[in-house]
C-alpha cells in the first residue's frame, strides 16, 4: 500500500547523499523492517455501495498551437457547474471563462475551446476540468506505522547517516509526502491515497551498526466503481405498466373500488 512512499524516502536519501546511501553496495543500507496499520472505524460508510454524486477532475493534453480540441471527460458530468482551467508543467493555472466553452448538446462529455483572442496560450501544456459525477464511492482512512532500518559496517558512519537523514526528511516532508501518492486500477474499480500526515515518531539503536527510525503516516483512500447500466439515471417517467413515456412525466392509472 505504501511502497511509492518507501521509493519516495529512499530516493531523497539517495539524491542527498549518495556517498551513504547510494551505490552496489552502499555504505548504509536502507530497508523497511516492519509495516503495521490500523484502520479507522469512524470512515465506515453504510452506504458506500449506492450512487452518490462526486467530485470528479480531469487532466487533458493541451496543444496551444491546436486549443479547439475537442476534448472528451473519463466520466459523464452530473448536471451542475464545471470549472476549466489551462495548466503549465509547474501547474499555474488560468480559468477559462463560460464563453470559452462549448459544451456538446449531444454528448455531455464532449467539449471544445474557443479561447478569446487576447488570452496567451504559450506554455500552457493540459485542460483542468472540475466538474460533478453520479458514482459509487467511500473514502478508506488509516493510520500507519513504517520501520525503517539503517545499517553498516562502521557505527560511527550508521550513526552519522541516521542524523542526516532525519535532517533531509525534516526539510523535504512535503517531498516524500506528495512522492507517496498512488492510484491502483483493475477492471471497473480504482483505489486513489493520498498521504494526509506523516511524522517522524521514535528512533532506535539495536546494536553496533544498526538504527532505527519509525515514520507515522496518516492516509486516505478513495476507492470506486464504474456505474452499471441501470445505477444512477435520474427518474423521468413514473408509468403504469403499458404506458409509453409521452409528455407527462407522471403517468399512472387510479383505480378506485366502489
Amino acid at each position: 500500500m505504501l511502497l511509492s512512499l518507501q521509493s519516495a524516502l529512499r530516493d531523497l536519501l539517495k539524491d542527498a547523499y549518495p556517498d551513504l546511501f547510494d551505490g552496489t553496495p552502499p555504505a548504509v543500507a536502507l530497508e523497511f523492517a516492519t509495516y503495521v496499520w490500523t484502520f479507522d472505524a469512524s470512515s465506515a460508510d453504510a452506504t458506500a455501495g449506492e450512487p452518490a454524486q462526486d467530485d470528479a477532475r480531469d487532466l487533458l493534453a493541451f496543444d496551444p498551437a491546436d486549443p479547439e480540441g475537442p476534448y472528451t471527460l473519463t466520466r459523464p458530468p452530473y448536471p451542475g457547474p464545471r470549472r476549466v482551467y489551462l495548466r503549465t508543467p509547474v501547474d499555474e493555472r488560468v480559468t477559462l471563462a463560460p464563453a470559452e466553452v462549448s459544451w456538446d448538446p449531444v454528448d455531455s462529455r464532449v467539449f471544445t475551446l474557443h479561447p478569446r483572442p487576447t488570452r496567451t496560450l504559450t506554455g500552457y501544456d493540459r485542460v483542468e476540468i472540475l466538474y460533478g459525477v453520479t458514482a459509487v464511492f467511500t473514502k478508506l482512512k488509516s493510520m500507519h506505522s513504517i520501520a525503517v532500518t539503517l545499517s553498516g559496517s562502521d557505527d560511527a558512519t550508521v550513526e552519522r547517516a541516521t542524523m542526516l537523514a532525519m535532517g533531509a526528511f525534516a526539510l523535504n516532508r512535503g517531498v516524500v509526502i506528495a512522492g507517496g501518492a498512488f492510484t491502483e486500477t483493475e477492471g471497473d474499480y480504482r483505489v486513489v491515497g493520498e498521504i494526509k500526515s506523516l511524522k517522524l515518531s521514535r528512533g532506535s539503536a539495536a546494536g553496533s551498526g544498526v538504527r532505527t527510525l519509525t515514520f507515522d503516516a496518516e492516509v486516505e483512500m478513495k476507492v470506486d466503481r464504474a456505474l452499471a447500466e441501470d445505477e444512477g439515471r435520474p427518474i423521468t417517467h413514473i408509468l403504469s405498466p403499458g404506458v409509453a413515456a409521452g409528455s407527462r412525466t407522471i403517468d399512472v392509472h387510479v383505480d378506485v373500488e366502489a
